[in-house]
């Protein structure tokens, strides 16, 4: 079984290069397709910079973010990336030691544990005509050694192909992720540390994607592996310079291997109207529909949104998004009931030639992670980065959730809250070599009686190690 696991891995990392370098080899023809809602869309702000570059990025040289605030990406401030084609397959090698609490009743068992991670990436990017296609992979092996983790691998794959007319843009995009533990923290892919380092070095071409389009896992379950996929299709339609309308949809799924889980599918559609007030500012209107179901279950979720929106981009400086309406909710998990609840769905980033960092907020509906029958969340991340010198950069990470069960009123709900934080220093090594120390820690506040077979890890969690990263693209 891992035998054909690893070979599944190695057959996805060969058939996205293979993709990749077909795409590589086209004959390029980057005309330019107007003004506003017409150009492409550029990716989150992460793309404005990359951790392997040495010398400063030039805002100047970023291509727009032109995402519509109706649409399932989120505002990103551009991206250096569309401005060239980029084809970057990685190495890694990590040697990580990780801390946990003991383990009640076995005070002899030790709390440490090391672990070896030997990983594969692909950045790639590539821009011509009409059409625009990134792909981007990681994954690899985690070895650990210890009582508590069994070995496992992770693999996360992300392709997007855009393709824009005069007046229409259709993007389609599929994202997948199977690991041993919750990717909101990084357990099983090495923790928040080197999370923020591969955030940095690798996604650098992609937004991130409004919550109701993606499954949830911001509650850390027990070391149990689970597939996420969410595959998104969304069309735009530009009246004039100023105004647009942008109909999305995704079906996602959270699928776990082992018993005592929930697993889930969801569907969502989203439609709305966006209007540019000057070059900088836009509003929208928009409303979205989503339904959850629960395998092997009658049990489901379902809600409807009405919501307004305001959102401020500069070019490679300043973007800002704030979407909020009602949110009614429907649940059927053993109980019936219907709840209003504010949704609010809200990033911030702001980048310099050298450092910026990202702020996001989400609160609204999810699945339940794989524990609840349906959550309500509050979710706050922060990401930063900054390139200190020609050769040294730092990245850090980190988030907060709170998960509440659905429940009819005068019922209590129960409730999961976890905090990271991860950090990475990097030194470069030459043209192609990257060497980073990473830190990270984590805790989970569960409650009493856990809800499905293992609740996870009760306490500080830490992880700390060093890792070396090849890339065939040069550092600047």
């Amino acid at each position: 079984m891992k035998l054909r696991q690893t070979l599944c891995g190695l057959a996805l990392f060969a058939m996205t290069g293979a993709v990749a370098a077909h795409a590589q080899g086209q004959n390029s023809n980057s005309a330019g397709l107007g003004g506003g809602y017409n150009q492409r869309p550029a990716p989150a702000a992460r793309g404005v910079y990359s951790a392997g570059d040495p010398q400063p990025n030039d805002p100047s040289q970023v291509t727009p973010d032109n995402n519509t605030l109706s649409g399932a990406q989120l505002y990103g401030v551009g991206s250096l990336e569309h401005s060239r084609n980029i084809f970057d397959p990685m190495l890694s090698f990590s040697e990580l030691g990780q801390t946990y609490p003991p383990t009640p009743g076995l005070p002899n068992q030790s709390n440490l544990l090391s672990q070896t991670l030997l990983g594969g990436g692909l950045n790639f990017d590539r821009t011509w005509s009409r059409y625009h296609l990134t792909a981007i992979y990681n994954g690899g092996e985690n070895l650990t050694r210890g009582s508590q983790y069994l070995n496992a691998q992770f693999h996360d794959v992300n392709v997007m192909q855009e393709i824009a007319w005069a007046r229409w843009r259709l993007l389609l995009r599929d994202d997948f992720t199977a690991s041993p533990g919750a990717s909101f923290t990084g357990t099983g892919m090495g923790g928040p540390g080197l999370t923020a380092q591969i955030g940095s070095t690798l996604e650098s071409s992609l937004n991130s994607v409004g919550q109701g389009f993606v499954p949830s896992e911001s509650i850390q379950t027990g070391n149990a592996m689970r597939y996420r996929n969410a595959a998104i299709g969304q069309l735009s339609y530009s009246f004039s310079r100023r105004s647009a309308f942008t109909f999305a949809g995704s079906y996602g799924l959270l699928h776990f291997t082992e018993a005592g889980y929930f697993s889930s599918h969801m569907v969502t559609g989203q439609a709305g109207y966006d209007f540019m007030l000057d070059p900088s500012d836009s509003i929208a209107l928009l409303a979205s529909y989503g339904k959850i179901d629960y395998t092997g279950t009658s049990n489901s979720t379902t809600s409807y949104l009405a919501a307004m929106a305001f959102g401020r981009k500069i070019t490679g400086r300043l973007a800002f998004q704030v979407i909020a309406g009602p949110e009614q909710i429907q649940f059927v998990n053993g109980s019936s009931g219907k709840l209003w609840y504010p949704s609010v769905s809200s990033i911030l980033t702001y980048d310099w030639r050298r450092a910026g960092y990202s702020l996001t907020f989400m609160r609204g509906l999810n699945a339940g992670s794989g524990v609840f029958l349906g959550a309500k969340s509050n979710v706050l991340t922060l990401a930063a980065h900054r390139q200190f010198t020609r050769f040294w950069v730092g990245a850090m990470n980190s988030g907060y959730a709170i998960n509440d069960s659905l429940a009819v009123a005068g019922q209590p709900a129960v409730r999961f809250d976890n905090w990271f934080v991860g950090g990475t220093l990097g030194r470069q090594l030459g043209s192609h070599l990257l060497l980073n120390f990473n830190y990270g820690v984590q805790r989970q506040n569960s409650p009493a009686i856990c809800p499905v077979a293992n609740c996870g890890v009760r306490g500080f969690e830490q992880t700390f190690g060093v890792t070396v990263n090849w890339h065939l693209r040069r550092n600047g």
